[in-house]
């Protein structure tokens, strides 16, 4: 138990307490602006003691100042009444300020001056006497933390399982609940499953067990501290003659877990993925044992499951379409965790539409993903066999797909979960007509929006940028990126220099910047609409994404700097004052 030295207490007849507070300030010359009085002048240790003040000819209620007692005392309650009173011609008035106080140790402790409006009480001593160990021992065994934990030595971005249970016996009484989840610097804790109640025997005695379990996953090497935490019980305690009950404070334990770097034998070209194991299948509609006619679309669907670690752990698909053979549209990634188990089940799906422009024999493209096997500290490799396809039919280069509405083709950047590439090699003389009509629709609805709109509203930057405006800092790229570049480059400059500053994977590092903040979310999701279903990009989002970029810097800066070195930051990164 760590509760010694720091528990609560809660008297047994709080009435006896209360009247003999009031028969002392009763006692007390009437002369007086602030009287006081303690409830007991000498208490045993996780007793409490109530001081009583009362504020003499006021009849409006202040908040005490109560600062000055932290240092000696927990402070377990303030509860506040005023009465007037008008007897023989008289009027009498006063403020009564009841404080419940518990010591912090042991012997003759000071009760240090409180101040209330411009008036300050006088300061009191108490007497606080040691308990026996052996009802020290007798608390311990009524209530008690334990924490497990799956390793003492784990790698970065890796799973640490922990588990939470407390130990009570009947009768115990416990205030405020349960403890949250534990917050831990730089690292990432995910709930797993629902809480548990159950009974156990320990020393031929039944037990009550409230079991809690969490998943831990550090963001960088070193010292991984979970820190000690405390919730309030009531627990009874018999005596020789005499039963009372006490207000103990329960706490867990620190606990300390070695972090350990990317090991140096894992491929520094491959995406760093700690796991217990990952299975890859591949889904195809239709399916391959029929032949495929130029231009029909094949949609090839990626399942990447990883026990131990998150979905958004696995590293996008290196696109490897032959683009001599196909046309290739991505859909959007479909990331999911399941917590319900004992530990993190990661899965990401991603789909593909492949579209044969040349006839043949073929062969779809694969998948390699490596990771780290944290049970046997080896590097390993799950693939995706390539696939042969039949393709018949005349070549065609100029053939569309079909639904283009749902599958816009990609652009020539690298996207978040694979890259993007645009193979509009040639277009028929019906697409040409009708880009011209779309494009001076476009140039008439402008010109009618000049005339309505105000100057600030009209203004609109162009939808690109050439690229060398973007060969600079990785911050000033993002700044240009952000005033006229298309979604396209704008998310992956986005990505780049995310991933860069955070040293996290792509997918971690844009999770993490959308989770920074509600303008973050909302730019991110606006900026893969765009990319992805032909959403509507703004100047609005763009000014969200740049508040949303600052906000991001000026609040993790700190962490930041042990990312990228504080010399490399920025201006934007200078912390605020404190």
């Amino acid at each position: 138990m760590t509760y010694l030295g720091q528990a609560k207490v809660m008297q047994s007849s709080p009435a006896r307490m209360l009247l003999a507070s009031m028969l002392l300030l009763a006692c007390l010359p009437t002369y007086a602006e602030l009287r006081t009085a303690l409830s007991a002048s000498e208490i045993e240790e996780l007793d409490s003691v109530q001081l009583v003040i009362r504020d003499l000819e006021s009849r409006e209620t202040q908040t005490p100042d109560l600062s000055a007692l932290d240092a000696n005392f927990q402070i377990l309650g303030v509860n506040t009444s005023s009465q007037y009173q008008f007897i023989n011609g008289r009027a009498q008035s006063w403020v009564d300020y009841r404080i419940t106080l518990q010591p912090k140790r042991t012997g003759q402790v000071v009760i240090a001056p409180i101040v209330i409006g411009n008036k300050r009480t006088a300061p009191l001593t108490l007497q606080v006497r040691q308990l026996s160990n052996a009802v020290l021992q007798q608390i311990s065994d009524l209530v008690f933390y334990e924490l497990e934990l799956s390793a003492d030595t784990i790698y970065v971005q890796s799973q640490l399982l922990l588990t939470r249970k407390l130990f009570y016996v009947d009768g115990v009484q416990l205030y405020g609940g349960q403890l949250a989840p534990p917050e831990i610097e730089a690292a990432q804790v995910l709930t797993l499953g629902e809480d548990r109640s159950y009974s156990v025997t320990r020393a031929g005695r039944t037990m009550g067990v409230y079991e809690q379990r969490y998943a831990i996953f550090p963001e960088r090497s070193g010292a991984l501290t979970i820190p000690a935490e405390s919730i309030n019980a009531s627990v009874p305690l018999n005596g020789a003659t005499t039963r009372s009950r006490k207000t103990v404070k329960v706490a867990s334990k620190e606990r300390t877990v070695k972090v350990q770097p990317i090991p140096p034998t894992y491929p520094a070209d491959q995406s760093w993925l700690p796991a217990k194991s990952v299975t890859a299948t591949a889904t195809y509609q239709p399916d391959l044992s029929q032949p495929a006619k130029v231009g029909d679309t094949i949609r090839q669907v990626v399942t990447i499951n990883v026990r131990g670690n998150t979905g958004a752990s696995i590293a996008p698909d290196t696109n490897n379409v032959d683009t001599q053979v196909f046309r290739d549209y991505s859909q959007p990634i479909n990331i999911k965790n399941d917590l319900s188990g004992s530990g993190v089940f990661g899965v990401r799906t991603e789909a593909i539409d492949l579209v044969p422009i040349i006839p043949g024999a073929h062969r779809l493209p694969a998948r390699t993903v490596t990771w780290w096997n944290t049970d046997t500290e080896q590097v390993m490799t799950t693939s995706i066999e390539t696939m042969a396809l039949t393709v018949t039919g005349p070549a065609t280069q100029t053939q569309q797909p079909p639904n283009t509405a749902s599958t816009p083709p990609r652009s020539a950047e690298t996207q978040v979960g694979g890259t993007i590439q645009s193979h509009a090699n040639s277009l028929d003389w019906a697409a040409v007509v009708a880009a011209l009509v779309a494009l001076s629709g476009i140039g008439l609805l402008r010109a009618r929006r000049r005339q309505t709109r105000p100057p600030a509203e009209n203004a609109n930057p162009p939808a690109r940028i050439a690229s060398e405006q973007l060969a600079a800092s990785p911050l000033k790229q993002l700044q240009n990126a952000l005033k006229d570049c298309e979604p396209a480059v704008l998310r992956k400059t986005l990505a780049s220099f995310l991933t860069g500053l955070c040293g996290l994977p792509r997918a971690r590092a844009l999770d993490r910047f959308a989770a920074s903040s509600e303008d973050a979310a909302a730019f991110l999701e606006a900026l893969n609409t765009a990319c992805f279903a032909q959403g509507r990009f703004t100047q609005d989002h763009r000014s969200l994404g740049s508040a949303a970029v600052e906000f991001f810097l000026l609040h993790n800066s700190r962490q930041l700097k042990q990312n990228i070195g504080a010399s490399a930051l920025p201006e934007l990164f200078a912390e605020k004052p404190q």
